[in-house]
């Protein structure tokens, strides 16, 4: 009897034991060092074309302005690389600023002690923990899709804070709460007329922040049990399962610390301002963040993830808005740059998974 001859299998198709096929070797390059490339070339630019930007106090700014949204964009790396997506952590930050000032307010009275506002420290980051658990219970255990959960909440988070401040501004009394984002580690001093010093250049502590969190989170992401678990979930949630992955637990503990990021970066950011309102505070966050992640070559459908690129991603974003201001651009066109910056990394991910 004749046996039917075998159909061959075409030489691109992946066999056993073969990884499969992840894009062009160009396009690989490109989506791994091409944040890199595009910060050295805006920083070449803006070297060109305004003798300010290179100035050591222009960059100091630029990190200072960008390290509330950075602390964000960690905890944002997180649910990204999970599979998921948080758009309520604008108006949780400004709940958790509102909230922290009329803490200080409340307890602290005119003058408030060091006791004061190292307990309203701890509160912004329990606090913001507490409202993104909120968000993972829903996700999680009520099983609602995290646009629609964190869509939802986003609206009621900044409700709350316009309540909480009357629609209005809460200002924080004294001088010692502004310290906290607003001081940092000298680094250069100059000496004034009545020969007294004067701080000119420093690492504010916002920055300081920023780039512990960052160096914490990568470690979390790539060497714990945990961080491998957010990876493989994001990767396929199915085979996780199967594997005995607690998926649940891993997705609450994420959305929990997406929150606890939110509400240190709602923290720096109120203390930087001295100041706290639905409006000001965490104000597009959520977009900065997302694209700060993107940029940075996290894949928007989950499985994989970079701290470190979320970083690259942050300066670069601030190096952008440094420039538009010097360059004369209306303010309004910053969004209208954002918006195509997140369209162009989600092309450039293409075929990568």
């Amino acid at each position: 009897m004749n046996q039917p001859t075998p159909t061959p299998v075409p030489s691109s198709a992946p066999t056993a034991g073969q990884p499969p096929h992840r894009g062009s070797p160009l396009g690989s390059l490109l989506a791994k060092f091409g944040p890199f490339l595009a910060l050295l070339t805006l920083v070449i630019v803006g070297l060109s074309t305004n003798d300010a930007f290179g100035k050591p106090e222009n960059f100091q700014n630029i990190l200072w302005a960008m390290a509330p949204v950075g602390i964000v964009a960690i905890g944002m790396t997180f649910v990204i690389s999970l599979g998921g997506i948080d758009l309520s952590v604008g108006s949780l930050a400004a709940l958790v600023g509102v909230a922290t000032i009329t803490f200080v307010n409340s307890v602290g009275g005119s003058d408030p002690s060091a006791w004061v506002v190292a307990g309203a420290c701890v509160l912004a980051v329990v606090l913001g923990a507490c409202l993104g658990t909120l968000n993972g219970m829903l996700v999680a255990l009520a099983r609602i899709p995290p646009f629609i959960v964190t869509l939802g909440t986003m609206a009621a988070f900044k409700s709350l804070a316009q309540t909480l401040a009357n629609d209005g501004v809460v200002s924080a009394r004294g001088d010692l709460f502004k310290s906290v984002g607003g001081g940092g580690i000298p680094l250069l001093y100059d000496r004034l007329p009545d020969d007294s010093l004067r701080v000119a250049l420093m690492i504010p502590w916002p920055v300081v922040a920023f780039f512990a969190m960052a160096l914490v989170g990568q470690l979390v992401l790539r060497r714990t049990i945990f961080g491998r678990r957010v990876l493989a979930i994001g990767d396929n949630e199915t085979a996780s399962r199967y594997a005995a992955v607690p998926v649940r637990s891993v997705r609450l503990a994420t959305y929990t610390l997406c929150g606890a990021m939110a509400g240190l970066g709602a923290l720096m950011s109120a203390s930087y301002l001295n100041s706290a309102s639905h409006s000001q505070t965490g104000a597009m966050w959520e977009l900065d963040a997302i694209a700060a992640v993107v940029i940075g070559g996290t894949i928007m459908s989950g499985g994989s993830g970079t701290v470190a690129g979320t970083v690259v991603g942050v300066v670069l974003l601030g190096v952008i808005n440094n420039l538009l201001v010097m360059w004369g651009s209306p303010p309004a066109l910053q969004g209208l740059f954002k918006g195509s910056i997140i369209v162009a990394a989600v092309l450039i991910q293409r075929g990568r998974k």
